[in-house]
């Protein structure tokens, strides 16, 4: 008698199963997720120890590292992390490199955002300092719209709110001037 009680609850549950499972529609199992605001979907690729080279007749334009790179095919989005890229001349020396936490470009226009401890140095050896800094492809200039801070070779340096400038580092406007010193550190006197 318990064992047919027993067996009546087996088939009791079974059926219970079949029944949910017949009443499931999964062709829309999951969509919940995608139609919610919070929805970030995965990345189509991903990749650790992220290395891109880019060359032009034998001679190497680019060399870029991330720790961890993840490409949204569908946004048009590449995303890297803890990111060091490096220029060079026709001479094979690096010309420029510049470094940040977190990046994010746009495959098309290859607008950058590059984002958390910047710095990004020339071949004059002028090194620039922020917290964000974009690039713009189609102008060729580096922009800044947070503090920075600029430093020469011979040590001078200056800081100020914001600033625009070539990749070179040649050609820099900083707006707002904080500080600026010369090249033991003493802070410039202003003209009275």
């Amino acid at each position: 008698m318990r064992l047919l009680k027993n067996f009546n609850i087996l088939i009791i549950s079974f059926l219970l199963c079949v029944l949910f499972i017949s009443c499931t529609d999964f062709k829309n199992l999951g969509k919940e997720f995608e139609t919610s605001d919070n929805f970030v979907p995965p990345p189509d690729m991903e990749f650790y120890g992220f290395r891109r080279e880019s060359y032009d007749t034998n001679f190497k334009q680019l060399d870029s590292y991330a720790t961890n790179a993840k490409f949204y095919n569908k946004k048009k989005i590449v995303e890297l992390y803890d990111s060091r890229t490096y220029t060079y001349d026709s001479n094979h020396t690096i010309a420029a490199s510049i470094s940040g936490k977190f990046v994010t470009v746009n495959q098309e226009t290859l607008f950058t955002q590059i984002y958390t401890n910047v710095v990004a140095k020339a071949s004059n050896n002028t090194t620039l300092y922020t917290e964000y800094l974009q690039w713009d492809n189609k102008k060729q200039k580096f922009k800044s719209p947070v503090p920075i801070r600029v430093e020469q070779e011979d040590g001078s340096w200056l800081t100020g709110s914001s600033m625009e400038g070539d990749m070179g580092l040649e050609h820099i406007t900083i707006y707002n001037e904080v500080d600026e010193g010369d090249a033991i550190g003493v802070p410039v006197a202003e003209d009275q």
